[in-house]
């Protein structure tokens, strides 16, 4: 919850930078025998003026009785002849009951008549008021209840063309978008506000980043685009030494690539930027980035010697260090992408960790179980293997295309929405053919085989030992799947049941590799010549 409070003070923090939200002119008087300012949590503070203008040090109980006795009298006098800023600001004695009962219908009604001269301070303060109580509150029905008061007021002023109530309505449009407080999401709700607000602030660039946000909930891609682009523009106007504001420039940039990608517009993205900031994001830049590829060496090193001791005792890599090679191998891919090197050409690098588990899981066949998992014979014996093998690809990669099409048109048939495949996609997009070429070798060979060495090789064989090769067969192929997403889960678990029925069948690692990277290199193929832009 602290943090939802954090990104409101930043929100009103922009909004001031952004737009004319407070008056240049002198504050005007609230009064000529006291004053009210508000304290860090939102309540009223009164101060008693004494003859020379300077606070008097009072008693609570003398200032209350002052207060009711004597300014509030004056001051509902005076309201009620229609006098200035009486008419407006006797709202604040109803508000907390410091002089007179609280009542805040009869704080409301008073607060209004600021909207004729220009003063919406009142209406804001209650707003601001019924939303912090939203916020405390712990009943639910009683916690949407402040929140729709303060969202009724909000739209009022914005109605009215005040500026200044834009940040509380950031915050309330934001707990409809979010769900913040454990409100059910109502993106209707958050467009209306947000729609209101940009009627006052049309060119503000957080206003522009929240309806980003918005329009990739609502899967209006195109719209979320413009807006979060015309946002990174309007925050590269602000000063950038703000902290503040870089951190709305990062956001509205990852807005900008998110809806393109979602979108189906990846030529939109400038893959560097993308780059960039991911690696931002999980703080893998600059020079202390040499540390994590060493760091893996080292422990890629450890296992490589592990295995090692496995295999000059006769025996394979048991259940315990298999995982452990999976496990270093799903991580390494992982950081391994997003870390940025410097003084190496990121478009190889950012596949650093690919690499360097593929080589060693090189080693680990080199120095023991390259016989025992792809042979030593010739790859094919005879043009009718040959063809055998060619026929048992092609019909692999035709069926996995036809269950991933299936697939997602069931998705799309129960839950109204296809699955989005763009971000996969982005991680195999390649703009020339040098860089096509690149990532055939990474995706379409190196992970292919480090995956089929560890999850079919490692794997396999040590469940096969402990429980036979039925449940070798469903936990790794299973374990394949997940590792690799929820989303695609269900048409991965098809291929790694072929491909660890490859393996039962032939006894090796050869044909479930080829029909491995054979798929992994059509995906890379067909989304390089079907991507819009190339």
């Amino acid at each position: 919850m602290g943090k939802k409070l954090t990104g409101i003070r930043y929100g009103i923090l922009l909004l001031a930078l952004t737009s004319t939200l407070w008056s240049e002119e002198e504050p005007k008087s609230l009064g000529l025998d006291y004053s009210i300012t508000t304290g860090e949590s939102g309540e009223l503070v009164w101060e008693i003026k004494g003859p020379a203008g300077g606070n008097r040090d009072l008693s609570t109980e003398e200032k209350q009785r002052l207060l009711r006795e004597e300014f509030f009298p004056e001051a509902l006098e005076k309201a009620e002849a229609g006098e200035e800023p009486e008419v407006w600001t006797v709202g604040f004695f109803y508000v907390d009951g410091m002089a007179t009962e609280k009542n805040l219908e009869k704080a409301e009604a008073a607060f209004r008549h600021g909207l004729d001269f220009d003063r919406p301070d009142g209406l804001l303060y209650l707003a601001d008021g019924y939303y912090r109580q939203g916020i405390e509150e712990e009943d639910l029905e009683k916690r949407k209840d402040q929140f729709r008061r303060s969202e009724i007021i909000t739209t009022e002023v914005l109605g009215a063309g005040f500026e200044s109530a834009s940040s509380l309505a950031i915050s309330l449009a934001s707990v409809h978008m979010f769900g913040w407080y454990d409100t059910q999401k109502d993106l209707g709700k958050a467009d209306e506000i947000l729609t209101a607000v940009e009627s006052v602030l049309p060119e503000n660039p957080s206003v522009q980043l929240h309806k980003a946000k918005l329009f990739i909930y609502q899967k209006r891609y195109s719209e979320a685009f413009e807006y979060a682009e015309r946002a990174e523009k309007g925050f590269l106007e602000l000063p950038g030494d703000l902290e503040v504001v870089a951190d709305e420039l990062k956001r509205a940039k990852a807005s900008k690539i998110s809806a393109a990608v979602l979108g189906g517009q990846i030529s939109k993205v400038d893959p560097e930027e993308f780059l960039e900031l991911s690696k931002d994001s999980l703080g893998l830049n600059g020079p202390m980035a040499w540390s994590i590829p060493v760091i893996l060496l080292l422990v890629l090193g450890f296992l490589l010697w592990r295995s090692r001791l496995s295999w000059s005792k006769g025996e394979e890599p048991g259940l315990q260090l298999s995982i452990c090679w999976i496990s270093v191998a799903i991580l390494a891919a992982g950081i391994g992408f997003n870390i940025r090197l410097p003084g190496l050409d990121n478009g190889v690098g950012h596949w650093i960790g690919a690499i360097l588990v593929t080589l060693f899981g090189l080693l680990a066949m080199t120095i023991g179980g390259w016989g025992r998992y792809f042979g030593l014979g010739p790859l094919f014996t005879g043009p009718k293997n040959l063809f055998k093998g060619l026929g048992i690809i092609v019909a692999g990669i035709a069926g996995l295309q036809i269950i991933a099409m299936g697939y997602g048109a069931l998705v799309e048939f129960i839950t109204g929405s296809g699955l989005d495949q763009q971000l996969v996609s982005l991680f195999l997009k390649s703009e020339n053919l040098p860089q096509l070429v690149g990532t055939l070798m990474i995706v379409g060979i190196a992970i292919p085989f480090y995956e089929e060495v560890f999850f079919r090789g490692f794997l396999f064989d040590a469940l096969d030992r402990r429980w036979g090769t039925r449940a070798a067969l469903v936990v790794s192929s299973a374990a394949f799947a997940l590792v690799h997403g929820l989303t695609f889960a269900v048409p991965l678990l098809f291929l790694s049941f072929a491909l660890g029925w490859l393996r039962v069948r032939t006894g090796n690692l050869r044909m479930s590799f080829y029909l491995h990277a054979a798929n992994n290199s059509f995906s890379v193929l067909l989304g390089y010549f079907l991507s819009p832009g190339v």
